[in-house]
């Protein structure tokens, strides 16, 4: 009973990240600059060229393996501000997702049993153990809770938020989470609407309370208000979108005559290559 209660602690601490990692010395000054080479690879589309990372992989390396030695935890003088802490983890996140898929490639998140990718793996990041689980539900929203940092992390699907290709950066931090916003809202896979039902991506069922939260109203407000924030007025870049007046005229200026219906996600890898065979 004693070791079975001491193999359960050590796995909420695992999967929590609250077992310690060694720190290597960095051998020179941190930056996102091999991250961003990685994310050269990234399409418009967000569709990641899997085949050509693989080739070109170093410099996703160098970055995750810098990773260990310097995080805003171990290294507050490195990041002075909320914006810079915030833009460290979120590169974090979408490295390590980025690193994982090409480890495990052609598999995607889709052949991880019961979330397992997200879980079942640990890094060393700041002297930390760190999941994916972890990073996001402890310190991205426990230590931040900015339900747009929904939309910026990349899931390793083609039905979730999509990886943009350059790196977060705390001096445009807020128009780039603004900008991941209005992509995932301007995506009819992810906002249709239909007659008076309005079909949602399934994040805004699962995180609710986040968006809610963000709201003047509080908890008792309206997913959809949360949605208005960010659908274009215009359809201009994405023909064929829904736009503020759609959501308007068709749910009311309350945004309280629709009702809403959840989409499952497309868990299938957005990997470049295949979405170019079924063209």
């Amino acid at each position: 009973m004693v070791l079975l209660a001491a193999l359960v602690t050590g796995a909420v601490l695992y999967v929590r990240g609250a077992l310690p990692a060694p720190v290597p010395p960095l051998d020179r000054a941190f930056g996102y600059h091999d991250y961003a080479r990685a994310l050269d690879h990234v399409r418009p589309s967000g569709d990641v060229d899997f085949e050509g990372l693989l080739r070109e992989r170093a410099g996703l390396e160098r970055f995750v393996a810098s990773l260990a030695s310097v995080s805003p935890h171990n290294r507050p003088e490195l990041f002075p501000t909320p914006e810079d802490g915030q833009a460290y983890w979120l590169n974090a996140y979408n490295a390590l997702v980025l690193q994982h898929l090409v480890e495990r490639y052609p598999d995607g998140v889709a052949a991880s049993w019961f979330g397992r990718f997200y879980w079942g793996h640990a890094w060393p990041v700041g002297g930390e153990r760190l999941t994916l689980w972890a990073l996001e539900h402890r310190i991205l929203f426990g230590e931040y809770a900015d339900p747009r940092v929904h939309f910026a992390l990349f899931r390793g699907t083609r039905g979730g938020p999509r990886l943009d290709g350059a790196p977060y950066q705390p001096e445009f931090l807020d128009a780039q989470l603004n900008d991941a916003s209005r992509r995932f809202m301007g995506d009819k896979r992810h906002v249709r609407l239909e007659g008076t039902t309005v079909h949602l991506a399934s994040l805004f069922k699962t995180r609710r309370e986040d968006f809610l939260a963000a709201l003047p109203e509080g908890r008792g407000g309206n997913v959809l208000q949360f949605v208005w924030a960010f659908l274009p007025d215009t359809c201009e870049e994405r023909p064929g979108c829904d736009t503020r007046g759609d959501l308007d005229r068709a749910c009311g200026t309350q945004l309280d005559t629709c009702s809403l219906a959840f989409a499952p996600e497309d868990l299938s890898l957005p990997d470049a290559g295949d979405a170019a065979s079924r063209r």
